[in-house]
């Protein structure tokens, strides 16, 4: 899994030596805009400041899409299986007096599509920085040893579901199904087939790292110690003071109505 990330980023960048705690406020800034703002075009704006970030921290961009790609199409599909029976803007799709699809249900599909994206694309750039350094930048936050280190591994836990699906996918294409050439009603129930094998092989991989965590005496010890100490450098605070104050500014223009 470490391999896979590392593939994601192009080493010996000064874009690096920011604190882990520095592009953590960065993803919170964004994540925190994406969920809470519902217009289309601020969510694309938001959107775009986080591909510049991709590009300023130079992450490989085809790494991340080949990686997320599976992740994406089933994005769509919520986003599409939600637009449905969404109320607002004019009927694009009738069933007699009910209204299956809707311009505002476009809309609403379209800024779940946008949402998840500036969220995964944020994520992204941890992958910039070791999980140990994402687990002391945490630590020295004040956060619990063992939260912080569920926290780490959650996000280096997101490419599994991947790799879940594409097996599941690949397992069906073995029994002789070819999923391009199925009609929509056909493809969208083999593609909700393939939810509990995801999930469930996704857990018994997390149970199998549980054990081995075991096994090498994790949390045997009342207390952990580390020669690893993260200092803030000007830069972060910079950034991070002007990531919190634009964000902050964003949000209360949104919700004044301006």
């Amino acid at each position: 899994m470490t391999k896979e990330f590392k593939a994601l980023r192009t080493e010996d960048f000064n874009a690096f030596t920011f604190d882990p705690r520095t592009k953590l406020v960065l993803i919170a800034c964004l994540s925190s805009m994406a969920v809470l703002m519902n217009r289309l075009m601020l969510l694309a704006a938001l959107f775009l400041v986080s591909l510049l970030l991709i590009l300023f921290f130079r992450i490989n961009v085809k790494g991340v899409w080949k990686r997320t790609k599976a992740l994406l199409a089933v994005v769509v599909f919520i986003a599409l299986a939600q637009s449905l029976f969404s109320e607002g803007g004019q009927a694009l799709i009738r069933l007699g007096s009910l209204e299956l699809l809707t311009t505002g249900g476009l809309i609403h599909a379209g800024e779940f599509i946008l949402r998840m994206l500036i969220i995964i694309t944020s994520a992204a750039i941890l992958t910039t920085c070791g999980s140990r350094n994402v687990i002391q930048g945490l630590v020295q936050w004040k956060l619990p040893y063992e939260i912080a280190f569920m926290a780490a591994l959650g996000i280096r836990f997101i490419p599994v579901f991947g790799e879940e699906f594409r097996d599941a996918k690949t397992a069906i294409q073995l029994r002789g199904i070819d999923i391009k050439a199925l009609k929509i009603k056909q493809k969208t129930e083999v593609y909700a087939s393939l939810f509990q094998p995801v999930v469930a092989g996704a857990l018994v991989k997390a149970k199998t790292l549980s054990l081995s965590m075991e096994m090498r005496g994790f949390r045997s010890c009342p207390s952990r110690v580390s020669y690893r100490v993260l200092r803030l450098k000007s830069p972060d605070y910079v950034v991070m003071g002007v990531a919190l104050i634009l964000t902050a500014g964003v949000l209360i223009l949104y919700y004044t109505g301006f």
